[in-house]
């Protein structure tokens, strides 16, 4: 397909699409004639996933870019990773430089407790995120729960591995694996775990604050609290 019909397809402004080639986001197209390219289906998955990092995750430009360059290497790279740290920042609000040494030692255990998790890969450490699930806790255990343990986070494991179990169930045709002969097949992928984390995040955590209210309010005004159904396996 031409330009054009590119823009038209993908929702995006021809201007724009231009800059993302000027700037290496996007690959070049197929050399059609003079001063003309043509492009694929790998164009219109690349530029769907920019405009989900751009307008979903609200990443900057040059998260956008470190994303696609890692696109370009293939399985030699890691899209998701990249975009994952991107969004996720470490939460340092609430910590101070002394609370360091605790820092590194509670990470320690939480990266232990995902290394025994059954759905953990050995050699994918860096999606462990073990960093900023244990400033997180250390927070917890000065506002919240003084002895709330890294054990105890396995439920939330749990849960988390069941919701990702039920959004990948929904991808067309099941959980997409790329191929590794086409290294643009990784923009799918990458796009649909992003929006995946994006927007079920959001969802999950209005569930959760809605729960905690209704909870609340059923206990100050002294009604029934229904237990939850734990799943059957």
């Amino acid at each position: 397909m031409r330009l054009a019909e590119l823009s038209q397809r993908a929702g995006v402004p021809r201007s724009t699409i231009k800059f993302y080639l000027r700037e290496g986001l996007l690959p070049a197209g197929a050399a059609s004639a003079r001063n003309q390219a043509s492009y694929g289906s790998q164009h219109l998955e690349r530029l769907a996933l920019i405009r989900a990092l751009r307008e979903v995750a609200e990443l900057p430009l040059d998260s956008v870019a470190k994303v696609t360059a890692e696109l370009d290497r293939g399985w030699k790279g890691d899209p998701i990773g990249e975009a994952m740290r991107a969004m996720h920042t470490l939460p340092s609000r609430g910590l101070a430089r002394e609370d360091a040494p605790e820092l590194r030692r509670l990470t320690g255990e939480v990266r232990d407790l995902m290394r025994g998790l059954p759905w953990t890969v050995d050699d994918a450490e860096a999606h462990f995120y073990a960093d900023e699930i244990a400033a997180a806790l250390l927070l917890v255990r000065r506002h919240l729960y003084p002895d709330y343990s890294v054990a105890e986070l396995a439920l939330h494991a749990e849960i988390a591995w069941l919701l990702s179990e039920e959004e990948f169930a929904r991808a067309p045709g099941g959980a997409r694996v790329p191929v590794l002969a086409h290294g643009d097949d990784l923009a799918e992928p990458t796009r649909r775990a992003i929006l995946g984390s994006v927007l079920f995040e959001r969802i999950f955590a209005a569930l959760r604050r809605s729960a905690n209210a209704m909870r609340s309010i059923r206990i100050a005004t002294s009604r029934r609290v229904p237990r939850a159904k734990r799943r059957k396996r």
